[in-house]
């Protein structure tokens, strides 16, 4: 009856850290031109009902260096705290942006300004991009602008996030899994590369 006892307990202990806590970190290539410019790692932590995802980019080129950090914290899949920060050490490109959910809206701030969005259930934000295939999802929210942005399937495992100015990025997934991101700047176009 002792050892049934210890069994289930160390099954049940196993079981509650298993549960309790689950991450998973990819990491991608940032190639300019066919050439490995940086590095992007994704994290998603799972407890219970709350989630929290940080995505670290890092880019050094000879014109730049740009370090962008987003932190995303969720409840029962709502997001609840935003933060996107965004340094390139030139003036005028920096960037940041908080969004905080209060009660049935989000007050957002960006670089300062203040706006609300009133009566919204923030679900999906640019982030959950590498974690998930959008499926049936036709509007993101951005972390970086504050703002929801229109998401189209291209089809074969490929959407197209509409940004401001017309410029458009590209997500494609294989089984489920992100595993390029072709995204287009006015300088040109920069892939974002699985590596694990």
């Amino acid at each position: 009856m002792k050892c049934l006892f210890h069994v289930l307990l160390c099954f049940t202990t196993v079981a509650v850290l298993f549960t309790h806590a689950q991450a998973q970190t990819t990491t991608f290539e940032v190639r300019v031109a066919n050439h490995a410019v940086g590095t992007i790692e994704a994290q998603r932590k799972v407890t219970g009902a709350s989630k929290s995802i940080v995505i670290k980019t890092r880019i050094q080129t000879l014109l730049a260096k740009v370090n962008s950090d987003i932190t995303n914290e969720y409840s029962n899949n709502v997001l609840t705290m935003a933060r996107s920060s965004r340094v390139s050490g030139k003036n005028g490109e920096d960037k940041q942006t908080t969004t905080r959910r209060n009660g049935n809206d989000y007050t957002i701030i960006l670089n300062g300004a203040q706006s609300v969005i009133d009566n919204a259930e923030i679900e999906h934000c640019v982030a959950d991009l590498y974690f998930a295939e959008p499926k049936q999802v036709t509007r993101i929210f951005s972390e970086a602008l504050g703002r929801f942005l229109v998401l189209k399937p291209l089809g074969g495992g490929e959407y197209e996030l509409i940004l401001p100015e017309g410029k458009k990025n590209i997500y494609k997934y294989l089984n489920g899994k992100l595993v390029e991101v072709e995204v287009n700047h006015t300088f040109g176009k920069a892939l974002f590369v699985r590596n694990s």
